[in-house]
């Protein structure tokens, strides 16, 4: 019904409006192709993504879900997290404007050291070696934060967490049959265009429990689909050669061995069931890629410069360490730094950088050696802390859930914390400090935390009281 007094809008006026716009946008799309498709591609995905980003904020939980997939996308340059960065941020505002009311009810001590920890890195672009290094560090970090904020807000009930595990389920599937044919083919690792092969296992090795408490809760058909994929992101780690990520899916192996079944598997059967299943698998990679992988660990004896020149680095960082003991080199400062302290650490074999001589420099390649070089000591011990913050809220949360009888959201707390286990291995052997895998564990131990808070009633002054439920039966109304 119209009030009264306010005319209708004209069908004819508003196609007077649509109309034109929509052909001045399909011109520049065109206009655009012509230029360099993949700039019509971004165009396109924009027209699509924003006022999804305005209207529909959930659902950029799940296009940052396929960003981290895709992460080797790239337009100018540009990748498509970095894309997708603003999206989040306007998803983030739109959720915030169209509920002034929302009172977070996060795990506050994680909140606290992740600003804490942000802050630090902020401060540091003053006493930087290296300004632009320091802006390309933060603004990756600005971006993990606001990752991080959507799987907080927008991670809201079980729901939520089935679709996005679903969707994560099938990028590790995909890029696990990818890696598996690579190496099937005798494609060099480094040369993979599905991207770097010890990023790809990190984000594996998280992945691969979420799968397993996600298909301890689904029906048989879909369970069976769920085992499947879960095999083959298995399988996928060691034709990967990471020896960093065959570590952390041993780590993995070990922890999801020791959980509880009712988390994870619902029943001590179904347990010994998917155990089977690992070591006829684990048998089967052995005879047919041991050599292989048996060579990938003994190149670490021969390597000189200690695993692809990490050994190297880690000596070059702790010399930068010695020469800014205090407050480091600055965040994102090691990389600018890391051919002159090279130079400068004795022990170093030089030649094995020298394939690196037209990049700006080299990371770590260990993400706590890097905290300490560019924070310092402060900035360790805050990175820490993130983690065991992050780990402390994901135990309360398996622990509340367990308490309200929600097994599936007590499965997937348990998955995130051996996930986040594993992913703290494997960041021995890469730089992860903005890693957005690593605040998405991070952002989604903030919404457990949120989801399985103790039921409270806040009552404000005119306001009707509002009732937080915690039954995992009831269906979130925002899902």
């Amino acid at each position: 019904m119209i009030a009264q007094g306010v005319q209708p809008v004209p069908r004819w006026r508003t196609a007077g409006l649509v109309v034109p716009t929509a052909m001045v946008a399909a011109g520049g799309v065109g206009w655009l192709a012509a230029v360099d498709p993949r700039y019509a591609v971004a165009a396109c995905a924009t027209m699509i993504a924003v006022p999804a980003a305005l209207f529909r904020p959930k659902l950029i939980v799940y296009l940052l879900i396929l960003t981290i997939y895709a992460s080797t996308f790239q337009i100018s340059d540009v990748t498509a997290q970095r894309l997708a960065a603003p999206l989040a941020g306007i998803a983030i505002l739109s959720y915030l404007v169209h509920n002034l009311s929302f009172r977070p009810r996060f795990d506050r001590l994680t909140v606290a050291i992740a600003i804490a920890y942000a802050l630090l890195a902020l401060a540091s672009a003053s006493w930087t070696v290296s300004l632009s290094g320091s802006i390309y560090a933060l603004s990756s970090l600005s971006i993990s934060l606001a990752f991080a904020g959507v799987f907080a807000l927008l991670v809201q009930g079980p729901a939520d967490l089935k679709r996005m595990i679903w969707l994560t389920a099938i990028g590790s599937g995909i890029l696990g049959l990818w890696w598996a044919d690579s190496f099937h083919h005798g494609t060099f690792r480094g040369a993979n265009i599905a991207g770097d092969p010890n990023f790809y296992s990190a984000l594996q090795v998280v992945a691969l429990p979420l799968i397993l408490a996600l298909a301890a809760w689904s029906r048989p058909l879909p369970r069976l689909v769920l085992y499947g994929i879960a095999a083959v992101a298995a399988v996928s780690i060691p034709a990967s050669l990471s020896r960093g990520g065959m570590v952390a899916l041993l780590v993995v192996v070990l922890l999801v061995a020791a959980s509880p079944a009712r988390g994870l598997f619902g029943t001590i059967r179904q347990k010994l069931a998917v155990y089977a299943g690992v070591a006829v698998i684990m048998a089967a990679v052995v005879a047919y890629a041991g050599d292989d992988l048996a060579n990938r660990f003994a190149l670490l004896a021969s390597d000189p410069s200690g695993g692809a020149g990490r050994a190297d680095l880690a000596l070059a960082a702790a010399h930068g360490f010695s020469e800014h003991p205090v407050v480091g080199l600055g965040y994102g400062g090691f990389v600018t730094s890391s051919f002159a302290l090279l130079r400068d650490t004795p022990g170093v074999f030089l030649l094995a950088h020298l394939r690196y001589q037209d990049y700006p420099g080299q990371q770590v390649h260990n993400t706590y050696l890097e905290s300490l070089v560019e924070l310092g000591v402060p900035g360790l011990l805050l990175f820490l802390a993130l983690l065991l913050a992050a780990a402390r809220s994901l135990v309360r949360s398996a622990r509340r859930a367990r308490a309200t009888g929600d097994r599936f959201v007590e499965g997937v707390a348990t998955a995130l914390l051996i996930g986040l286990a594993a992913f703290s291995v494997s960041s021995f052997t890469i730089s992860t400090e903005t890693s957005r895998v690593l605040w998405l564990l991070i952002g989604l131990s903030l919404a457990l935390s949120a989801m399985t808070a103790p039921p409270s009633v806040r009552t404000n002054r005119g306001q009707t009281p509002i009732v937080v439920q915690t039954n995992p039966e009831v269906e979130d109304p925002g899902a």
